[in-house]
């Protein structure tokens, strides 16, 4: 028992060091994944030599140390799938496609919502009949069928502890990603401290300047790939540079009816960086 809880151990290490070490990334998760996969990997190895002292141990090893392990790969790997699958769009298109994530795991949670009470209460009274490998011949409802494919290393109710545990996990993250993107709306923005702080910077330029800038961004898709509302973006770019953009249709009209610089501020910005290249050239 000693080597499954030191691997037990070291999973929670790595995965710990990861997290803290790195921003959440593509690349991060799939480290993260390959960690959990590893280590079930290990622990079945291991478990094919080995024999526990008693029914408390092997409890203790389908009810805690496995689920935990699974749960991280479920959790990552939906992780994953969000970053790749997310909307591209607007904030409020981005917070319902949240919220429908948020619905389908309160879906699978009413599915078997005994069993869930029956983790989440702490239950004891069937462990004997759930983290058993002996009784997996017990045809209860929902249970997953990896059960009966691999004799040492299922009973027939862990795996759903785990989807419990990343049930829990992915509604937190979820409902953090809902306010980040509600505090963006907002104009607040986290601190390495976790924090939140209105924007310090300001906007010093004329009003027009920023708006003239903000379109440009639009039209080129150097935003979510142009696929971003004008008004959204005009919205967050007032409250990241503290200043107040109104009537921004009008004054778009004006600087269309500009007599030969219609770019004027966009220009200015052209210049002046060909101003700093060559001044970095010479000195």
């Amino acid at each position: 028992m000693k080597k499954i809880l030191l691997l037990f151990e070291q999973h929670n290490v790595r995965q710990k060091d990861l997290v803290l070490k790195e921003k959440m990334s593509i690349d991060v998760l799939k480290s993260q994944i390959e960690i959990s996969k590893d280590t079930l990997h290990e622990l079945r190895v291991n478990l094919r030599n080995f024999k526990f002292k008693n029914h408390t141990e092997e409890i203790y090893f389908f009810k805690e140390i496995k689920p935990n392990i699974y749960a991280n790969l479920i959790f990552y790997t939906e992780q994953l799938k969000y970053l790749i699958s997310k909307p591209n769009s607007t904030n409020p298109v981005l917070k319902n496609y949240i919220k429908n994530e948020l619905k389908k795991i309160e879906a699978k949670k009413k599915k078997n919502i005994k069993f869930y009470r029956y983790i989440k209460e702490e239950g004891i009274y069937l462990d004997n009949n759930y983290f058993l490998r002996k009784n997996k011949q017990l045809q209860l409802f929902d249970i997953d069928l990896s059960a009966f494919l691999d004799n040492e290393f299922y009973t027939s109710h862990d795996t759903m502890v785990a989807d419990v545990i990343a049930y829990e996990l992915l509604t937190n993250f979820y409902k953090k990603e809902i306010k980040i993107i509600s505090n963006i709306e907002k104009g607040i923005f986290n601190t390495k401290d976790g924090h939140q702080k209105k924007s310090n910077l300001n906007w010093t330029c004329s009003k027009t300047d920023l708006i003239e800038l903000v379109y440009a961004l639009k039209v080129s898709g150097a935003i979510n790939g142009g696929a971003v509302n004008i008004k959204e973006l005009m919205e967050v770019s007032s409250k990241l540079f503290n200043i107040e953009i109104s009537n921004f249709y009008k004054t778009y009209s004006e600087i269309k009816n500009r007599g030969k610089e219609r770019t004027k501020f966009l220009n200015t910005l052209v210049d002046n960086l060909k101003a700093k290249i060559e001044y970095d050239d010479v000195f």
